[in-house]
């Protein structure tokens, strides 16, 4: 019996022809990194709490930071 396993390491989704985008909420400020499909559905991948993480999401995924799309 194992206690502790091994995390899996996290699948990178294929996101072509979503739209990137910023997600915040104007309650806290809190603000998420993902993509939005054709529908208009968001699909969170992670969250930005610095430049650095936005930096991070932008090298991941090999978008442009003009490229993202900003919703409330």
């Amino acid at each position: 019996m194992k206690l502790f396993r091994r995390k899996k390491e996290a699948r990178i989704h294929d996101y072509d022809g979503w739209q990137p985008a910023m997600k915040s909420s104007i309650c806290t400020g809190e603000t998420a990194a993902g993509f939005l499909d054709v529908g208009g559905k968001f699909q969170e991948v992670m969250l930005v709490a610095c430049e650095e993480d936005l930096e991070l999401f932008c090298r991941r995924y090999g978008v442009k930071k003009e490229e993202i799309r900003h919703i409330f």
